[in-house]
């Protein structure tokens, strides 16, 4: 039996690790080291850009489509479906060894269709269709909310995605148990909180404002509210598995190790790095701020505390939170990164 990071983490505690936006090589490697499942996102094809073999393999795909759809968007994702469907091949022995438990590979649509419902169920249904082991991705706001609640009504797996508040892990906890109790259905459910993209949004603020917080202190930001979110939904009883995402730096794995949770990491960079090092497992999931720090936080930074406090945004503010479009627009740029090669393929012809 295998005894490196990874393989320790899933002996020693209930965290398990998911890889995110893998090659397929990377994807063969994280399974090797103990991934329990695969994450992507809308950016996730332009991410294959820096492999050559998997280049080769978009490229080819494109070539083939582009004489049956005419519609850019619509081919983008078709080659999202594929790409994300040889993931789904590679994690479908964990699938079903596991029962189910293991092995879902998710995929989200287009980030520039997220404020129409009905798109977001069409697309849903849609790669739903990919294989038996997919995982529905979906953004928390006022939209996808609703989209979730059909993907339930559809015993679908689904994956709540761009949450960054505790208000947003209430409003779909609570949307997924009204829409279980009503249609008796309990697909696998997964809460997504994205630390480090949440962490750059406040570097943001900080650096616009010239506000003078200690960039340690501005480091844990957003795992302090990781934790909390950790917290509640262990203390309230809420449906799902909460998942650590959105990572960018090797804390925002470490300090949510010894939580009964998952957490998805780039291999470049994030799992690579933390294998070389090979550290001892540490429970950190109970060691966060203290009341002062988050406090000063709270003071310093209002969007901070609009994301730790309960209440501290209605469903209707989640779309335009900060972190929220800063994660939508890095999604809206490897979308686009895709659209521009296909029209360059297009071009060729």
């Amino acid at each position: 039996m295998k005894s490196t990071y990874f393989h320790r983490v899933h002996q020693q505690t209930k965290t398990r690790f998911w890889i995110n936006n893998p090659t397929m090589e990377q994807a063969k490697r994280a399974i090797e080291e103990g991934a329990i499942g695969c994450t992507t996102n809308p950016s996730y094809v332009s991410k294959l850009f820096e492999s050559e073999e998997d280049m080769r393999v978009v490229r080819r795909m494109i070539d083939l489509l582009l004489p049956y759809e005419k519609d850019d968007s619509v081919l983008a994702s078709k080659v999202q479906q594929m790409m994300v469907g040889r993931l789904a091949d590679l994690f479908l022995p964990l699938y079903r060894a596991s029962g189910g438990t293991e092995g879902l590979v998710t995929i989200q649509g287009d980030p520039f269709a997220e404020t129409d419902t009905s798109l977001i169920v069409k697309e849903g249904l849609e790669n739903y269709e990919i294989a038996e082991n997919i995982c529905i991705k979906i953004p928390v706001t006022k939209w996808g909310i609703e989209a979730i609640s059909t993907m339930v009504e559809h015993n679908i797996p689904t994956m709540a995605t761009e949450v960054m508040s505790l208000s947003q892990t209430i409003s779909i906890c609570e949307a997924y148990q009204e829409v279980s109790q009503k249609s008796g259905n309990t697909p696998p459910f997964y809460v997504t909180h994205i630390t480090g993209i949440l962490d750059d949004h406040f570097k943001r603020v900080i650096k616009e404002q010239q506000l003078s917080i200690d960039e340690e202190l501005s480091r844990y930001a957003g795992l302090s509210i990781a934790k909390k979110e950790y917290e509640m939904m262990k203390d309230r009883g809420y449906p799902g598995i909460m998942i650590g995402g959105g990572a960018r730096k090797l804390e925002d794995f470490t300090e949510l190790v010894g939580g009964d949770l998952s957490i998805t990491i780039n291999w470049k960079g994030t799992a690579e790095v933390l294998i070389e090092q090979d550290k001892e497992v540490v429970d950190r999931i109970d060691s966060t701020l203290d009341e002062q720090q988050i406090q000063r936080l709270c003071k310093e930074l209002p969007d901070y505390q609009r994301a730790l406090e309960t209440d501290g945004m209605n469903v209707d503010e989640y779309y335009d939170y900060g972190g929220v479009e800063l994660f939508r627009t890095s999604f809206q740029k490897g979308w686009n990164a895709l659209l521009a090669l296909i029209a360059e393929r297009r071009g060729n012809k």
